[in-house]
């Protein structure tokens, strides 16, 4: 990445908070997963000491170059070294943005969120033998000299098909009169059906329509009878208006029904998120997906139709069911999300996962987190587990990246130490960390892992979509040609090629 270097010392800062409202990751350098301390023990923090439990509220907003932004300023690490949020597997926003440019329209700038387009690619962490594993990388960054992107991945163990419980799904459908526009009832229809094509006779699916009012279309039906449940998927229409709050507590009753020990009962929304009749403010629905989530029901929220769509509503259901969110705008798209290896995906490896990252204050100047605005925690609800984390499923990597300005180069004690807890199956929580030094860090991004090149390359597109400071410092031209280049490098991996070309849409 041959990058323009116009500041000599830069905190670079930057994204726009993502809204919080609604209705309701060739070797470069990388430090593995070390160890696990169990039972609620401390890791020990980069310098060997156990990290702080205590909440440190932050210096003011800061910008010693004035690229600064006081939505996601670099945070002094001697007044603040830990960073704590809850970790999110959603990949919606990405897909939101595909098909808008598609579409020729423009994503809105609180819809882009760094954290779901990252988490939309392949990564190359390596599987753990059981619940999370944690690996750290960097690279130095030639517009910003002094700075390293540090990638923090949070890979999940993988539970083949065969291995899973048996499954009894209850499908939420918004059958409103919104869902006739832009082919979003097509969509669905064709999402459905991959997914019951994916399951295995021994599951189970009831299915809920709802708009004005909420109506049981399919009662609980073995997949062994694809034929009774395909009707009745085909048998949907859009009606008139949109009551969500009655789809999902008729979808959420029956999973009460349903639910059976020995199997896992999972609640998949499918809407635009449109509502105009029921409840309109968050209240009731997200009390009750709550509750239901404490007794292992889990909702996925599945997004479609650019016209008129709710992104915050259907984002907030899932991290409230802890669930996750997708984003489906065509049959590609729904062969990627609900085909081979979805109800694999559907069980939980690790419960209230949680990161936090320390930094050196001696040898970190400052730090900032791209993404998770909206899945922050106080620093002492790291170890509070009466504090909701992010469920992760079977299969699934999460990647954090931080822009980090450094005092020195070179150094071989570790500036960053990466601990992600959660909850196993049984309930006992469990740490596992990971650190890095200077010295291992690729000293280029052409040196780095290719993995952490293209999530450089998403990290400047998101920046550039919300104009923040990066855009400023990597023009047009560069983030285009890198991500050519890119496409080259991973010419085996179509998205990777597929993200060149929006880049180019994006900035022509």
């Amino acid at each position: 990445m041959q990058l323009p270097s116009p500041h000599r010392s830069s905190a670079v800062p930057a994204l726009t908070a993502a809204a919080l409202a609604g209705l309701l990751a060739l070797t470069g350098c990388s430090a593995s997963s070390s160890g696990s301390t169990d039972g609620g023990q401390v890791a020990p923090g980069p310098n060997g000491a156990a990290p702080s439990d205590r909440h440190h509220p932050g210096p003011e907003p800061t910008s010693r170059n004035g690229l600064g932004d006081s939505e996601n300023p670099m945070t002094d690490a001697a007044q603040d070294p830990l960073s704590t949020f809850a970790l999110d597997i959603d990949t919606g926003s990405y897909t939101r943005f595909r098909d808008a440019v598609t579409h020729g329209e423009q994503l809105p700038r609180n819809q882009i969120r760094t954290e779901e387009f990252v988490n939309y690619f392949d990564q190359d962490y390596e599987a753990p033998r059981d619940g999370l594993g944690v690996s750290v990388d960097a690279a130095a960054l030639p517009f910003s000299p002094g700075h390293r992107l540090v990638r923090i991945g949070i890979r999940s163990a993988d539970v083949p098909d065969r291995d899973r419980p048996d499954a009894d799904l209850v499908l939420v459908v918004d059958c409103s009169g919104s869902m006739g526009e832009a082919d979003k009832m097509p969509t669905t229809k064709t999402a459905l059906r991959t997914l019951v094509g994916s399951l295995r006779d021994s599951d189970r699916v009831a299915m809920v329509c709802y708009s004005s009012q909420a109506r049981v279309v399919l009662d609980p039906t073995p997949v062994s009878e694809r034929d009774t449940i395909l009707d009745a998927v085909d048998a949907l229409r859009p009606q008139s208006s949109t009551n969500a709050e009655a789809g999902l507590t008729t979808g959420y009753d029956l999973a009460t029904e349903m639910r059976q020990d020995g199997r896992m009962t999972r609640v998949v929304l499918i809407s635009d998120g449109v509502a105009n009749v029921g409840a309109t403010t968050a209240g009731g629905i997200l009390r009750r997906i709550g509750d239901e989530t404490r007794h292992g029901i889990h909702l996925v929220s599945v997004g479609v139709g650019i016209a008129d769509y709710n992104d915050r509503l259907l984002e907030q259901l899932a991290d409230r069911g802890d669930g996750w969110h997708v984003y489906v705008d065509d049959a590609r798209e729904a062969e990627r999300v609900f085909g081979t290896g979805l109800t694999g995906s559907l069980v939980v490896t690790a419960r209230d996962a949680k990161a936090q990252v320390e930094f050196d204050p001696e040898q970190v100047a400052g730090y900032r987190l791209l993404g998770y605005e909206n899945r922050a925690l106080a620093d002492d609800q790291f170890r509070d587990d009466g504090v909701d984390g992010g469920e992760v499923f079977a299969g699934h990597a999460t990647t954090a990246l931080y822009d980090v300005e450094l005092r020195g180069r070179g150094s071989r004690t570790p500036f960053v130490t990466a601990t992600v807890r959660y909850q196993d199956a049984t309930g006992r929580p469990v740490e596992r960390s990971g650190r890095l030094s200077d010295a291992e860090c690729a000293g280029h991004p052409e040196a780095a892992a290719p993995r952490l090149r293209q999530d450089l390359v998403i990290a400047l597109l998101t920046d550039r979509l919300t104009d923040g400071p990066w855009a400023r410092a990597v023009d047009a031209d560069t983030l285009r040609d890198e991500a050519a280049a890119l496409s080259g490098l991973l010419d085996g991996d179509p998205a990777v090629g597929e993200l060149a070309d929006l880049v180019e849409r994006t900035t022509a």
